[in-house]
C-alpha cells in the first residue's frame, strides 16, 4: 500500500497522519510536549522534544501498519520560533517560542532602523517581538557570547529539515514568519540580514513548498524505521498547509482555523496590504497565489478563559448547550474579546438583571464571531470578497459556533469531514513533490471528499447580528477614543 506522511509540528505537540496515495486516511498519532517559562515574558521549548515527537509518532503509525510503503513525507510547522545552532547544527540553548516577548525593546529598534511600514511592505509583518528577527537582535545585544558562538540561525522547519535530510532549508511561508523575507525579491532580505549581523552562510537555503529536499539520511531513516529512499518534500507554515488541506484553492476562499487564536487565511490572486497592517500577505504554496493572514488573538482562548473563570467544572458540550438555549443577539449583552479593543482589554457590555450564565456563555461565542467579521470586512475593503468560510479546528467541533459565524458574517460556513487540515496539506505537498500528483489542485481532488457540513446563513439571524455588529463596532470605536 503506497502511502504519504503529513506531519504537523505544532506549539503544543506533534501529530502525524498516514494517507494512501488516493487520499484516504489510514492512521494517526499524537505526542504532546511542553513550553517552559523561565521568567516573566520568556517562553521556550526544547527542540529535542520536536524531534522525539516526530520520530515517535511516525514509528507508532508504522508499527500498526506493516504494509505501508511510505513514498514521501512533508512537514507543517509552527512559525516564528528561534533556534541557535553550533557548527554541527546542535542547539546551543532552548528554542525561543513565538509566544516569547523578551524582544520588545529590540523589536522597537528593528522598527526604528527599517521603519514599521517599510518592514510590513517588505515581509508582510510589522515588527513583531515574537518573530526571529527581533529575537536574534535580542541575543546580539543582551547575550553576545551566545550570539557570537552561533554558526547557524534556524526556526522549527529548517532545523527539522536538516535532521531529516542533512539539508538546511526553509520555505517562503515559514521565512515570512521570521520577518526576514523580502516579498518582492522572493529571497532573504539583505537589509534585515545586515541589521541582524548575519551572513548568508548562517541562514538556511530557500526551497519552495512542494519541492523535494532530498531523501532521509542514514540516522533519520534508522530512527524512524523507514527506508533511506523516502523523499522529504519542502513543507509550509501550518496555516498554509491547512489552507490547501481544507481545499481553499480559489481566489476568495477563506479558511478559519479556530484554536487558541482564530486565524483567517484567504487565498488571493494578488498580494494585498492594508493601512492598519492587520492583513499579512505571503507567497502561497499554490502557484501564482498569495495567502492573506489575519488573526483574532483571543479566539478560542476567550471561551477557555470564561470556562476556567466561571464554570471550571463545565465541559465544551455544556458551554455549547448553554449558548444554544439563548436567542441570537443574546438580549443585547455584548462581549468584546481581549486584544480586539484599542486598549487590548476585553469587556462585557449592556449587562442587566435579565442576563443569566447562559447569556454570558453565548455572548462569548458571539463576541468572537463578531471580532472575526471585522477581519472579513478588512478583506472586503481591500478588494477581496470572501464567498465562503471553511471552518476547522476546535471551534468547528461546536454545534452552535459555526452557525453563529455564518449568521454574523452572512456567508456559508463549511465544516469538512477531515478536520486535520495541516497534516492533510503536508501530505498533499509530499505527494506533489514525489510526483504522485502533478499539482496541488489534483491532490485536493484526491483528499477532499464529499463529506462536509454546510451552515447557511439564517436570514432572520443575519438581521439581528447586523444590528449587533454595528453596536459592537461602536463600542470598539468608543474604546479607542477613550483609551
Amino acid at each position: 500500500m503506497d502511502c504519504l506522511l503529513g506531519i504537523d509540528i505544532g506549539t503544543a505537540g506533534t501529530k502525524s497522519i498516514l494517507f494512501t496515495t488516493n487520499g484516504d486516511y489510514v492512521d494517526t498519532d499524537y505526542i504532546p510536549y511542553s513550553i517552559t517559562y523561565p521568567s516573566e515574558g520568556l517562553a521556550e521549548q526544547n527542540p529535542e522534544d520536536w524531534w522525539l515527537a516526530l520520530v515517535t509518532t511516525v514509528k507508532n503509525i508504522l508499527s500498526r501498519n506493516n504494509g505501508a510503503n511510505v513514498l514521501a513525507m512533508s512537514l507543517s510547522t509552527q512559525g516564528g520560533c528561534t533556534l541557535l545552532l553550533d557548527e554541527s547544527f546542535r542547539p546551543i540553548c532552548n528554542a525561543v517560542s513565538w509566544l516569547d516577548s523578551r524582544a520588545k525593546e529590540t523589536s522597537g529598534l528593528m522598527r526604528t532602523q527599517i521603519g514599521e511600514d517599510e518592514l510590513y511592505r517588505a515581509c508582510g509583518w510589522p515588527g513583531i517581538n515574537g518573530m526571529n528577527f527581533a529575537t536574534i537582535l535580542w541575543f546580539k545585544e543582551k547575550m553576545p557570547a551566545i550570539y557570537n558562538r552561533t554558526q547557524f540561525f534556524a526556526s522549527t522547519v529548517d532545523y527539522l529539515n536538516y535532521r531529516l535530510t542533512g539539508v538546511f532549508t526553509i520555505d517562503y511561508s515559514n521565512l515570512a514568519m521570521t520577518s526576514f523575507l523580502d516579498l518582492k525579491k522572493r529571497d532573504w532580505s539583505d537589509k534585515a540580514l545586515a541589521i541582524a549581523g548575519l551572513s548568508r552562510s548562517k541562514v538556511s537555503r530557500i526551497i519552495p513548498s512542494g519541492k523535494v529536499l532530498g531523501t532521509l539520511n542514514a540516522q533519520a531513516a534508522n530512527e524512524l524505521g523507514l527506508p533511506r529512499d523516502v523523499s522529504v518534500v519542502s513543507g509550509a507554515h501550518d496555516q498554509y498547509c491547512a489552507s490547501i488541506g481544507a481545499g481553499a484553492i480559489e481566489n476568495g476562499d477563506c479558511v478559519l482555523s479556530t484554536g487558541t487564536a482564530w486565524v483567517l487565511t484567504v487565498t488571493s490572486d494578488t498580494m494585498l496590504f492594508n493601512d492598519s497592517r492587520t492583513i499579512h500577505p505571503c507567497i502561497h504554496v499554490l502557484e501564482n497565489k498569495y495567502g492573506l493572514l489575519t488573526t483574532v488573538p483571543s479566539g478560542g482562548n476567550s471561551l477557555n478563559w470564561f470556562q476556567h473563570t466561571f464554570r471550571p467544572d463545565a465541559d465544551f458540550e455544556t458551554l455549547n448547550s448553554a449558548a444554544e438555549s439563548v436567542y441570537p443577539g443574546c438580549d443585547n449583552l455584548q462581549f468584546i474579546p481581549q486584544k480586539v479593543s484599542g486598549n487590548n482589554s476585553g469587556l462585557f457590555a449592556n449587562i442587566d438583571n435579565s442576563h443569566s450564565f447562559n447569556h454570558f456563555a453565548r455572548s462569548v461565542f458571539e463576541g468572537v464571531a463578531l471580532a472575526n467579521r471585522r477581519h472579513l470586512d478588512a478583506f472586503s475593503k481591500s478588494g477581496i470578497s470572501v464567498s465562503k468560510v471553511i471552518m476547522i479546528g476546535g471551534g468547528a467541533k461546536s454545534f452552535v459556533w459555526p452557525q453563529i459565524v455564518a449568521d454574523v458574517s452572512n456567508v456559508p460556513v463549511i465544516i469538512p469531514d477531515q478536520r486535520e487540515a495541516s497534516c492533510t496539506g503536508a501530505a498533499m505537498l509530499a505527494g506533489v513533490g514525489s510526483g504522485t500528483y502533478p499539482s496541488i489542485e489534483t491532490a485536493v481532488t484526491r483528499f477532499i471528499g464529499g463529506n462536509k457540513t454546510i451552515c447557511q446563513p439564517n436570514e432572520r439571524n443575519v438581521a439581528v447580528y447586523a444590528k449587533k455588529y454595528r453596536e459592537f463596532s461602536a463600542i470598539l470605536d468608543n474604546t479607542v477614543l477613550h483609551q
